[in-house]
């Protein structure tokens, strides 16, 4: 069990409770359209025509949604490596520091290029459903901003 002061700020448990909320509401959509589909192609002896386009705009968003939580329970990348590898004192409060500029400089980068390719892919239109192409990139600037006010949520209580 954690403790009071490892626990992170309201915003970002508020912020990781809608991301497992949306991420496993869209989990349990992509697992119905799955079995749709094997049902449809090997029972009806048919395909529906969004078979693919749907899962993997799910799969998307699902995936970087799923992001948002690892940033703010600090499971990302390192996964505890830095605890098992370096011993507690300076050192390691450095690296942390360290780790969490770099990550903030991240969400940056991928706020802004995600911004930029959504806004150049949105008068795309995907091939079946004719809807926007950029509401696939639309995954990186969202979760971006989400997981930024996190990560200075959890900044600014340090």
């Amino acid at each position: 069990m954690q403790n009071a002061s490892s626990q992170p700020p309201p915003i970002s448990s508020a912020i990781d409770r809608l991301a497992g909320a949306v991420g496993g509401l869209a989990i349990a959509m992509f697992t119905a359209i799955i079995v749709y589909v094997v049902v449809c192609r090997y029972a009806l002896s048919f395909t529906p025509r969004w078979s693919e386009e749907i899962p993997r705009l799910l799969l998307v968003w699902v995936t970087f949604i799923g992001a948002i939580s690892a940033f703010i329970r600090n499971t990302h990348l390192c996964a505890g490596l830095t605890d098992l590898l370096i011993s507690p004192g300076r050192f390691r409060s450095l690296l942390g520091f360290l780790a969490r500029v770099a990550s903030f400089l991240f969400l940056i980068v991928v706020l802004w290029s995600g911004w930029k390719i959504t806004v150049l892919t949105w008068a795309h239109e995907t091939t079946v459903l004719s809807w926007p192409a950029g509401l696939v990139y639309l995954a990186l600037p969202v979760t971006a901003a989400l997981t930024l006010v996190a990560l200075v949520a959890q900044g600014l209580r340090k």
